[in-house]
C-alpha cells in the first residue's frame, strides 16, 4: 500500500468513525495552517458536532475546513460572527473561543462559568422596541442595536469585553429578568442587534445576530 493511499485511507476512516470527546485541554491559539496535538483535540471535539464540522476530519492540521467548523462553533456560541481571523478573530481559535471550548470539553481550564443567556424576545411600535430576556445568574444585560449587521470582535482575554458595533442600549440594574428599551428608531425599518450580558466577576454571554422590524 502506498503511503498517499494510506494516508486517504486514514481520513475516510476519521470521517466515518464515531468520535469521542476531547479530554486534553488547548492551552494556545490555533488559526490556519496550525499543526500538533492540539489541533487534533480540537478537531475531536468539533468531529462530535456534525453540524459545526460535518467533515469529521481528524488529521492534527488546521486547513480550511477545521477554520469553517471554527467559525461555526463560533458563531452558535455567540463569540464573533463575522471578518477574519486577523482582524475580529473569526475561524480562529483565540482566548474566548479556546475558553469557551475547554469549558465544552469539560477540561476544567479557563474561568468561571459563562451565564447562561435566554433567548430574546422583541416587541416593538414604529419608533420603540423592547428587548426582553433572562440569565441564570444576577448580569448587567446590554443590547447593541443598528441598522447595518453588528460586529462583534473576538476578546484578547479572559474576563475582556469584546468590541461591539452599534448604539448601546444598557439596562439600569443588575438583574435575572432584563426588560431593555430602546427609543428613537425610524419607522418600518429593519435592525440588527445583539444582547449581551456581564455577570459580577466580569464573564460574558453573548447571542447570535437577530432582527426586528419596527412598525410602519
Amino acid at each position: 500500500m502506498s503511503k498517499k493511499f494510506a494516508f486517504f485511507a486514514a481520513l475516510l476512516v476519521a470521517a466515518f468513525l464515531q468520535v469521542e470527546f476531547a479530554n486534553a485541554a488547548i492551552t494556545t491559539s490555533l488559526d490556519l495552517g496550525s499543526t500538533g496535538a492540539q489541533v487534533t483535540e480540537l478537531q475531536t471535539y468539533l468531529a462530535s458536532r456534525p453540524n459545526l464540522y460535518p467533515e469529521g476530519l481528524v488529521t492534527g492540521y488546521f486547513g480550511v475546513l477545521t477554520e469553517a467548523a471554527v467559525q461555526r462553533f463560533q458563531q452558535s456560541e455567540g463569540i464573533v460572527s463575522s471578518g477574519t481571523p486577523a482582524s475580529t478573530g473569526y475561524g480562529r481559535v483565540g482566548p474566548t473561543t479556546r475558553a469557551r471550548l475547554n469549558l465544552l470539553m469539560g477540561t476544567g481550564v479557563g474561568w468561571d462559568t459563562v451565564p447562561v443567556l435566554s433567548v430574546p424576545t422583541v416587541t416593538q411600535s414604529n419608533t420603540s422596541a423592547t428587548v426582553s430576556f433572562a440569565t441564570n445568574e444576577p448580569t448587567t444585560g446590554q443590547v447593541y442595536f443598528d441598522i447595518l449587521p453588528v460586529r462583534s470582535d473576538e476578546a484578547t482575554g479572559p474576563r475582556q469585553l469584546p468590541y461591539i458595533s452599534g448604539s448601546l442600549a444598557a439596562g439600569a440594574a443588575v438583574t435575572t429578568s432584563h426588560i431593555i428599551p430602546i427609543t428613537a428608531l425610524a419607522p418600518n425599518t429593519t435592525y440588527y442587534f445583539v444582547v449581551r450580558v456581564i455577570d459580577a466577576v466580569g464573564n460574558v454571554s453573548m447571542t447570535l445576530q437577530k432582527t426586528f422590524r419596527t412598525n410602519n
